[in-house]
């Protein structure tokens, strides 16, 4: 998709449909996040969910049967997204595929992270353009708050965003008129550099090696820790956590602040 046409599709408004108090207390026992949210973002979530489970294909694989908890679920998490673009529900993205635990892949030649070849076990995975593969016990370890920042539905979308404008992912998602995307992409890679700069000193970060592997990784675990670990990522790196507030817009480390 162009990335005026992206926009485009990011800029329109939300339909009317109804929000049920079901809806919201299955938002709050799905996304740990929510509670720290005003009504109209709470709402939001819901509707785009609804959505976004009613234009997508669902498969469960090695025997997993997929069900209306695994789908809300999944969406719901998702939509913390894109809170600031309603309308965005990933339309290149036609099939989710949801496996029991972490499922056994076989490396070809040219993978980024697996290039000798071979079996391995795998989280999830993002293909441009296609499938949405993730694995539902690391889902149910993510929807709670005490974890080390880990969030499979999150990194994968992410993946997502970052590959509307470049399929081969660069870590940069497509930037919303009235950012300066040279500057986002030079702090941006400023913050991966330095990233791994200070592993190599041995000083501490949140941003775990895997996240150190690639920008493309970068930009999908730096979201993970925004969203799931707010307050860790700001104090950190408090550049990169403006740099992604920027793009995603919600700030849930000011919102817990203020709680």
């Amino acid at each position: 998709m162009p990335i005026s046409a992206w926009w485009n599709w990011w800029g329109r408004r939300p339909s009317s449909d109804n929000v049920e108090p079901q809806d919201l207390e299955e938002l709050d026992r799905y996304v740990w996040q929510a509670c720290w949210l005003d009504d109209s973002k709470r709402r939001s979530m819901v509707l785009w969910a609804k959505r976004f489970i009613a234009s997508k294909h669902w498969e469960g694989c090695n025997g997993f049967r997929i069900n209306d908890e695994v789908k809300k679920t999944i969406a719901l998490n998702a939509s913390l997204l894109v809170l600031a673009y309603p309308e965005w529900t990933f339309p290149s993205t036609r099939t989710i595929l949801v496996y029991p635990r972490p499922y056994k892949a076989r490396s070809k030649g040219g993978d980024l992270h697996h290039g000798l070849g071979g079996e391995y076990y795998r989280s999830g995975e993002t293909v441009a353009r296609g499938p949405i593969a993730l694995n539902w016990h690391d889902i149910q370890r993510a929807i709670h708050r005490d974890n080390d920042g880990d969030h499979i539905v999150l990194h994968e979308f992410a993946h997502q965003l970052d590959m509307c404008d470049d399929p081969k992912a660069d870590g940069i998602p497509p930037l919303p008129p009235g950012l300066d995307a040279e500057q986002w992409r030079e702090d941006f890679e400023t913050e991966f550099h330095l990233a791994r700069e200070m592993v190599e000193q041995g000083e501490e970060i949140v941003i775990d090696d895997y996240g150190l592997t690639h920008p493309s990784e970068f930009f999908a675990v730096a979201s993970e820790c925004y969203f799931q670990i707010p307050w860790d990522l700001r104090e950190y790196h408090p550049e990169l956590y403006e740099l992604l507030q920027d793009f995603y817009v919600t700030d849930l480390a000011h919102a817990m602040d203020r709680s």
